[in-house]
């Protein structure tokens, strides 16, 4: 479960509105999962909805940046990481569910996820939240996205983003070493 709290705000009314929803989404697939232990129908359905209302949410978020003129440097890494999300969540899902125990795959979907989000939000779309402010306050996009290193995040912020990122890097690490376990089995 990841609990929405200010830390997380972007102050962009419709990212921060999406960014509940996205909680909410994340905890109904959790909570199918602590119920009755999941069911690979009830799995494939919450995450469903959940990876094509974060792809909506991208699509929003793209066209604000868009809209707001952030500079191509920005767009570029922002978009590529909306891309990668929602590759690596649907071949997870249709890769993993074929191969490892249904508790297992959605423990890891779940903790692959929140991960995600609160590495994501915390880091890149709050950035993408001060330069838009920053244009807003007479910045070239440029000027914005050069100011992005001084962007200050505080202790929790720091805190959620640095557990996020060991736990994406655990998960990655786990990953390659059942991948190398079944390359060695075909191999023999």
């Amino acid at each position: 479960m990841i609990a929405w709290s200010e830390c997380f705000a972007t102050h962009i009314e419709l990212v921060d509105s999406q960014h509940k929803r996205l909680f909410e989404m994340l905890n109904s697939l959790s909570d199918s999962y602590n119920k009755d232990g999941p069911s690979e129908d009830s799995v494939d359905e919450v995450l469903k909805l959940l990876v094509a209302y974060a792809n909506d949410h991208f699509i929003e978020e793209e066209l604000l940046m868009l809209h707001s003129k952030l500079d191509e440097r920005h767009l570029s890494i922002h978009r590529m990481e909306h891309k990668s999300f929602i590759y690596d969540v649907n071949n997870m899902w249709t890769y993993l569910s074929s191969e490892e125990e249904l508790l297992i795959l959605t423990e890891n979907l779940i903790g692959f996820i929140t991960s995600w989000l609160t590495y994501h939000i915390l880091g890149t779309d709050r950035i993408m939240a001060e330069q838009i402010f920053a244009i807003q306050r007479g910045s070239s996009p440029e000027q914005a996205y050069e100011q992005r290193n001084n962007f200050k995040f505080d202790a929790t912020a720091t805190r959620l983003m640095m557990d996020s990122v060991l736990d994406l890097w655990r998960m990655s690490a786990e990953r390659c070493f059942k991948l190398e376990e079944e390359l060695a089995r075909l191999r023999r």
